[in-house]
């Protein structure tokens, strides 16, 4: 099998950049979440099969935190994994919180992020908006992309993915673009690829996505296949798809799948000339993501030019202070915007 082998070039994308999305009106319903306000978009979801979920998770917060609760999805989830620690440690007759009981608050909070993102960023259902009006600066990412380019994605969403089996023809596969070590095992790649799709490894553009995806089934024993839904959101039945919540304790490595990806993902940054951010940052609670970039930066020799795309000016020093090793000689140029519709106009000229 031939060693994956990577471009000069790596695309991050965080919730910024679903959030800055083409058919993303400010202002108007339910928008993609970021974590500190995916509360407020859970409490915009108006499909009527999501009420239920909407009422109890909002019901399980209002009994932990009260009524004027001010959370992020993820001190949300640090909670119900620390809760869930707890019940070891204590001895409690009859504890208010079982473990039963947290692990049911778990399934319903992932049921919410999955209703969150199918109201806001659906690109599967035919009327839905994303897929009636596909974000302009998406496509302009992924025409400006070559095979062997990386985009390296933190978001459970399809925006990406949509985007690349759209525009990317001759140039994205599912069955090899999403970084699995054995692509052999890929099945459903069909629904998810480009028409015509590239045929072999090291041929398409790549996308890794290191927290999961709603169009990854849960991932198996090694020798399972790998699967991706036609479907991203709940018909009947148990929600089922891949994605690593951003709790502290994300336990990557013990995940044979998800330590390939980071392991793929790191060589990219490696080797990389070319680093674009777009909406992304780096959370200081997150500091797996913090301490995998300062890694893989730290062996880095090729590193040329720094993009940013982000609104937050506090953030964009974070990802300069991240990357202060590679900017202290001088040699990296730095471009900076405040959206990724500001952006996408230059794409074609930065990624060459």
């Amino acid at each position: 099998m031939a060693q994956w082998s990577p471009s000069g070039t790596v695309v991050v994308l965080g919730a910024g950049a679903t959030r800055g999305a083409s058919f993303v009106k400010p202002g108007f319903g339910c928008q993609p979440p970021l974590n500190a306000d995916f509360f407020t978009q859970l409490q915009r979801v108006r499909s009527s099969k999501h009420q239920g979920v909407v009422a109890e998770v909002l019901r399980d917060v209002v009994t932990l935190y009260g009524p004027n609760f001010n959370l992020t999805l993820e001190q949300y989830f640090t909670q119900l994994e620390t809760l869930s620690e707890m019940t070891t440690l204590v001895d409690l007759r009859k504890p208010r919180y079982p473990k039963t009981r947290i692990k049911s608050m778990r399934d319903r909070l992932l049921l919410a992020v999955s209703a969150v993102l199918e109201e806001s960023a659906d690109v599967v259902t035919k009327n839905s908006t994303a897929r009636l009006t596909p974000c302009k600066y998406h496509d302009a990412l992924v025409v400006a992309l070559k095979a062997r380019d990386t985009i390296i994605s933190f978001n459970y969403d399809c925006v990406a993915d949509h985007a690349l089996r759209t525009r990317g023809a001759g140039k994205w596969s599912a069955r090899y673009g999403y970084g699995f070590s054995r692509p052999d095992r890929v099945e459903g790649h069909a629904l998810w690829s480009a028409e015509p799709a590239p045929p072999a490894e090291n041929s398409s553009i790549n996308l890794l996505k290191l927290h999961g995806s709603l169009n990854f089934f849960p991932f198996g024993a090694d020798v399972d296949p790998i699967r991706l839904r036609a479907r991203l959101h709940r018909q009947t039945g148990n929600e089922v798809y891949e994605i690593i919540p951003p709790e502290q304790a994300k336990r990557i490595g013990d995940r044979p799948v998800f330590r390939d990806l980071w392991r793929r993902a790191e060589r990219a940054i490696r080797l990389a000339s070319t680093v674009v951010l777009i909406g992304f940052s780096f959370p200081p609670t997150d500091t797996h993501v913090d301490s995998f970039f300062r890694m893989a930066l730290a062996a880095n020799t090729k590193l040329q030019r720094l993009v940013i795309a982000n609104p937050s000016q506090s953030d964009r020093h974070r990802i300069r202070s991240v990357f202060a090793s590679k900017l202290a000689d001088g040699r990296t140029r730095v471009v900076q915007y405040d959206r990724f519709e500001h952006l996408a106009p230059d794409l074609g000229e930065l990624l060459v």
